[in-house]
């Protein structure tokens, strides 16, 4: 249930309670006064229930009685459901209790009852308001009508009155609903209670002084408010219906119980529903920043980080103190409703500038989750706006926004502090400071306790490849243990798949990829990023893949991470930290697997693909369009997503080839034979990064097919696959065993389909059309092939120790060399990132080992136990580069 734009083409018909049962004055009403109505078309016009919502809600209005439940009573509110129970169709309500809504008719009848009620003094009103609200609610449940019951009905004048007249106007709210309850039971009437949730702003709720006068909460803005605030938030309104309660059927679950039992129970039936979609919009409490540095640096690490400063005989128990404050306003958000809102202004007008769409797919999972858990989004990083765009739309859909961890360089000028009003927290690169560490680990410890939503980039920085990175572990075993020290139930790790048509950052990476130095953030190159804002980069799509249950992945392996509180890891028993280690790197590595499996395909990842398996740099539209198709099947075989725009482009895939020409990655040249599209030496690199975004989808077909070229049996492919995605796991992150067992047999028996694979006896040979197609999907791993081949070979003819700068220029020189004899015929595959994974991968297996700086600065490598491997490894790489 949600809402959206669309206004139905017809009027329907209004369906008004009977005559004998509405209340003359708090019953819906078919028309409203002039001002009312204006009001309505000017304010209200844009909000409605969709299809389904409507839908159920006449289907439960056929079975019997409908009573709407809200938390507080509201005239404006009450107002709005009026106007959108009359548009949709609805049957209006005949009753609600706590307010008067006869003023809101025409003039003459709301003159009637207003002089009607004048006749008698207030307290005979009031006497006669609690008679007919229980003869009301008895004859809507008998006759099968409609009614508002809200839980809250108390106004400024019963608190007035004293404590008692309070409580008092408490319990008769409560017995309005047992005699709902009541009725339903004895006249076996079928009553459908449905909450409802009414936000009337976006963005965190923030703890209040003893008198607010100008606004209040999302959910109950103050009566001045209503009045003062709503032409400047009606836009925000958001409606969320809940689930029907069925009376009967609760009540029968609940023989046992008596009925002052049973309303208790409904009750907090509806106030969970209503607490769970207020977690959602509104998040937990934001407390003023001072108060939480209280409770971040009276936790347990920070006190013994801060007495060990203390210990130091330059420093006193007061300068230690004032250290780990200023470190705590070094780090923590200050997330803050008015600047969110003038953000979501900014960005919206940004976005609209630069993308053509932003599309989703999942969000709605992640609000399910943040009902009952905290949430912590795990996105891949590619661009600067990765983490605007997420705040961006959780702020858009009323879901509060995220909390996230960034690195400090992103705190420079004034937008530091934009970056912490929107809800960022920085970290250093380097966590060698005690104090720095320790109350960082417990700033994140409090965000977890108090169930805020986190984001952080698992990768650690932004891939210049296009390809998903390691994961650093630092934020995931904090979170985990976290997530063991606030005693809550669960925490779930949200991955999320961000993919980008075109990058906005795709001229930078491309330099540095190049060689170029990494640009600095500053004040003058964000000045000179003004120049993006007129042009169009495509569309984004992001897509919110399967979560992962901490709890769940936890069990039987809690004690890892069960320490004395305040104590550091590295205190306990190396054993202890290695099993520790190997867990969280597991589930770090898990979590960019399902990071990759969110990945969509759009129209420049999969035409790069399409480019880059040939020799040559163009190709008839003809070719383009055909070799696209046959990547597009590949990815259908594996169920990845495609675009919307780019699914409905298919067979012939003209609008992603024009957007590709109108954005100047390829270029167009024509021909007797036909129009040629090629791209310039200068967009290699560029189409190398959209290719690297499918990487993970087409690393198994490539290796099956170099293996398919070189000839063999099926087991000699199953086990050359195997040893291929093992080594090279950390470039493509992939379930190795998916792949291995149920993809390997897919793509070959799809291969024998479409006629380019044969077997003959126990052989698996290309057939003659299949020459071509597997020389086009081996090229795919070509260029890292020979990265790796040339990183082997520079290692291999090191005999002293070296640095990993030292080698990573031996590696690059040797590239080079192969480049000019031939030996390697992608020279932009070389880049240090595909490097530091290879000497990773060495390391590894021991083939190298890593020696620690002790003083140095920085550490050295010399050959391992394992080192002789080598050899067999570049014997196996020369193999498979030799099938094309």
């Amino acid at each position: 249930m949600s809402e959206q734009v669309a206004t139905p083409e017809a009027e329907p018909e209004i369906r008004l309670p009977d005559a004998e049962v509405a209340d003359p004055y708090s019953a819906m009403t078919a028309r409203f006064s002039i001002f009312f109505r204006w009001f309505a078309r000017r304010y209200i016009d844009h909000l409605d229930f969709d299809a389904s919502t409507t839908a159920a809600l006449k289907e439960l209005e056929e079975r019997g009685a409908v009573v709407y439940v809200m938390r507080y009573a509201s005239r404006l509110d009450y107002f709005l459901f009026n106007t959108l129970f009359a548009r949709r169709g609805l049957r209006l309500s005949a009753f609600a209790n706590g307010l008067s809504f006869y003023y809101y008719q025409p003039f003459w009848p709301a003159f009637k009852c207003w002089w009607q009620r004048r006749r008698s003094s207030r307290s005979e009103r009031r006497e006669d308001d609690r008679r007919r609200a229980q003869e009301k609610a008895r004859a809507v449940v008998c006759q099968g009508e409609s009614m508002f019951l809200f839980l809250r009905t108390q106004r400024i004048g019963s608190l007035l009155r004293g404590r008692e007249a309070a409580v008092a106007e408490g319990r008769r709210d409560q017995g309005l609903l047992a005699e709902i309850l009541k009725t339903a039971r004895d006249e076996d009437k079928q009553v459908a209670l449905v909450p409802l949730a009414l936000f009337w702003r976006k963005g965190p709720r923030v703890t209040r002084g003893f008198l607010n006068l100008t606004y209040g909460a999302p959910t109950r803005p103050t009566d001045i408010a209503k009045v003062t605030s709503f032409l400047m938030t009606y836009q925000d309104l958001a409606i969320r219906p809940g689930m029907p309660i069925d009376l009967r059927a609760f009540m029968s679950s609940r023989s046992e119980d008596s009925d002052v039992r049973l309303v208790r129970k409904l009750r907090r039936a509806i106030q969970m529903f209503l607490f769970r979609e207020e977690r959602i919009v509104e998040g937990p409490t934001l407390r003023p920043r001072h108060r939480v540095q209280e409770v971040v640096l009276a936790s347990d690490g920070v006190r013994q980080a801060v007495a060990e400063r203390a210990r130091d005989p330059r420093t006193t128990p007061e300068a230690a103190r004032a250290q780990a404050e200023k470190v705590f306003r070094e780090i923590a958000a200050n997330m803050n409703s008015t600047f969110l809102a003038i953000l979501n202004v900014a960005a919206t007008w940004i976005f609209r500038k630069l993308f053509v769409s932003i599309e989703t797919s999942g969000l709605e999972r992640v609000s399910h989750y943040a009902k009952d858990q905290p949430v912590v989004l795990v996105p891949s990083h590619r661009s600067y706006f990765d983490f605007l765009i997420l705040s961006w739309l959780f702020y858009g859909h009323h879901m509060m926004p995220p909390h996230i961890a960034s690195r400090d360089n992103m705190a420079f000028g004034p937008f530091g502090f934009l970056w912490r009003t929107a809800g960022a927290f920085f970290m250093r690169r380097s966590f060698d400071d005690p104090v720095y560490k320790a109350v960082f680990r417990a700033y994140l410890a409090y965000l977890v306790k108090e169930g805020f939503t986190q984001e952080f980039f698992i990768e650690g920085g932004r891939s210049r490849t296009g390809k998903s990175l390691s994961p650093r572990m630092g934020m995931l075993n904090w979170n985990i243990q976290a997530f063991l020290d606030s005693g809550r139930k669960d925490l779930i790790f949200v991955p999320v798949g961000i993919t980008y048509e075109r990058l906005v950052e795709e001229s930078a990476m491309v330099d540095e990829l190049e060689g170029g130095g990494k640009q600095q953030e500053s004040m003058v190159a964000l000045m000179r990023a003004r120049k993006v804002l007129q042009r169009r980069f495509g569309s984004v799509f992001l897509c919110f893949g399967e979560a992962v249950s901490l709890a769940k992945v936890l069990e039987g392996h809690e004690q890892l991470f069960l320490t004395e509180k305040g104590s550091d890891v590295a205190e306990d028993d190396p054993a202890i930290v290695a099993q520790r280690h190997d867990f969280t790197e597991r589930l770090a590595n898990d979590l960019v697997e399902r990071i990759n499996w969110s990945i969509v395909a759009n129209a420049t990842s999969v035409a790069a693909c399409a480019l880059l398996g040939e020799p040559r740099r163009g190709l008839f539209r003809h070719e383009l369009v055909r070799r696209m198709a046959e990547v597009v099947e590949l990815l259908n075989l594996q169920d990845v997503r495609l675009t919307p725009a780019f699914a409905a482009d298919e067979p012939e895939f003209e609008e992603s080839i024009s957007f590709l020409l109108r954005s100047g990655l390829i270029k167009s040249e024509n021909d007797p034979r036909g129009e040629i599209l090629y791209f310039e030496d200068s967009n290699r690199r560029a189409l190398i990064v959209y290719r690297n975004t499918l990487f993970h989808f087409l690393m198994a077909p490539s290796l099956i097919a170099r293996q398919v070229l070189l000839g063999g049996t099926e087991d000699e492919l199953t086990h050359d696959l195997e040893f291929w995605l093992d080594l090279l796991y950390h470039e493509f992150f992939a379930p190795k065993a998916l792949v291995q067992s149920a993809q390997r047999s897919a793509f070959l028996d799809y291969f024998e389909r479409i006629g380019v694979l044969e077997r003959f006896e126990d052989q698996l040979r290309a057939t003659e059309k299949g020459q071509a197609y597997f020389g086009f999907l081996a090229e795919q791993t070509r260029s890292l092939l020979e990265a790796y081949h040339a990183a082997f070979s520079a290692i291999a003819g090191c005999d002293q120790l070296q640095t990993a700068k030292q080698l990573e220029k031996a590696a690059e020189e040797q590239f080079r060399r192969a480049s000019l004899i031939g030996e390697v015929h992608r020279s932009e595959g070389w880049n240090p990132v595909t490097f530091r994974n290879a000497l990773e991968l060495l390391a590894r297996r021991g083939i190298v080992e890593k020696q620690p700086a002790e003083g140095r600065a920085e550490a050295l490598y010399v050959p391992g136990e394992a080192h002789g491997d080598l050899s067999g490894l570049l014997g196996r790489l020369a193999g498979a580069l030799g099938s094309r």
